[in-house]
């Protein structure tokens, strides 16, 4: 963990994250051997592990059979503030030669690519050697580093900050508590604990109630061969942030449950690997949808799956036949042909900025690499 700052002129804390000056990763290695327990079986394989005085964090590392990515499921808490406020990471270490650069995801799409100490965000005379730990801090849903050999990363279930200080290393921030106000508005500190707060009139002094809170997450950790990182995320970025989600019910003991079939799906035929159905909903007129497709590879990412793909919007519904179907603009207010048709036209007839134009032809759309596309149809 890092040790908030408490000092000089700024506090971490709700706003701010600065640790102290030293900037030191106090290490938190397992309480001890026995502390340590593997579970093995033909389902899963685990390796559960105890860390810090009391136990405060605890951590399931899991192997899924026919699964190219280890899960990490982390709890961490109440973390303990009698020697100073903590705000604590998961950092892991590889022999990858990143030479100072990472990459990191734009709200789970498009991936930048980040250089530790980059004189371009902190500008020429502004260099962030004062706070190189926080400094170099990016908000991530997804993150990896790769060399010409090797390629690792990181799948988070929600934002958290993310950071490669080190070449060959990652690290996530995944729980804080400090002990002073930050200035920034919240006028308490960052402590927040399992039962609440006093009542706090202005200027007066709060207190909170009750032992600090327990946080739970999981990350997905990858490997891949050199340059592979974005296409290996791809493949597993997906399955974190648009889980299944599950429904139960409860009936008298020995009703007959009357289930036609075992599973559901709104699709006749599997969507290729690289495309998503985004959304999928009814609109006030009967039997009318707006759906949004999404291409889930960027440019060059992988070799195959960063093609464009046709698709035929005619053989995607269960017994529906497709009746009408209309382009609409990405929030579905408007017609994306009578759009285009009034906004400026940009010179962008050359390389990148090449625009991707109307293009529905008879129930077949197009969808080149990181594309949405939003459609209004008619099923009967």
């Amino acid at each position: 963990w890092l040790v908030g700052a408490a000092e000089n002129w700024q506090n971490s804390g709700a706003y701010i994250f600065r640790p102290t000056i030293d900037q030191k990763l106090h290490n938190l290695p397992p309480k001890r051997a026995q502390s340590v327990v593997v579970y093995n079986s033909e389902l899963v394989k685990e390796v559960h592990s105890v860390f810090g005085q009391g136990g405060w964090i605890k951590q399931i590392a899991r192997l899924l059979p026919g699964k190219d990515f280890v899960e990490i499921e982390y709890i961490v808490g109440p973390v303990p503030i009698d020697d100073g406020g903590k705000e604590v990471v998961s950092k892991w270490t590889t022999s990858i030669a990143s030479d100072g650069q990472f990459f990191t995801d734009s709200n789970g799409r498009e991936f930048q690519k980040r250089k530790r100490g980059d004189h371009n965000v902190f500008g020429p005379d502004q260099p962030n050697s004062d706070e190189p730990v926080s400094g170099n801090y990016y908000p991530v849903n997804s993150i990896f580093i790769e060399d010409t050999v090797h390629s690792f990363g990181c799948v988070v279930d929600r934002s958290q900050g993310g950071a490669s200080l080190t070449d060959g290393t990652l690290e996530l921030m995944i729980q804080r508590r400090t002990l002073y106000d930050d200035a920034r508005g919240v006028g308490e500190p960052l402590n927040e604990t399992d039962i609440g707060i006093t009542p706090n009139p202005p200027y007066d002094n709060a207190e909170r109630l009750g032992e600090g809170v327990i946080v739970k997450g999981h990350h997905r950790m990858i490997v891949g061969k050199g340059g592979s990182g974005a296409s290996k995320m791809r493949g597993i970025m997906d399955s974190v942030f648009s889980q299944p989600h599950v429904f139960v019910a409860s009936a008298p003991s020995g009703t007959a449950i009357p289930f036609k079939q075992a599973t559901l799906s709104m699709l006749q035929t599997s969507l290729p690997d690289n495309i998503m159905v985004i959304s999928f909903v009814a609109l006030g007129e009967e039997n009318t949808y707006l759906i949004r497709l999404g291409h889930q590879y960027g440019p060059n990412e992988d070799t195959s799956l960063s093609r464009q793909v046709e698709i035929d919007l005619h053989k995607l519904f269960v017994n529906k036949k497709l009746t009408s179907v209309q382009e609409k603009t990405l929030s579905g207010n408007q017609m994306r042909a009578d759009w285009e048709a009034r906004r400026f036209q940009w010179d962008c007839t050359k390389g990148d900025y090449l625009l991707s134009r109307h293009n529905l032809r008879d129930g077949h759309v197009v969808l080149k690499p990181l594309e949405i596309r939003t459609y209004e149809i008619v099923l009967s």
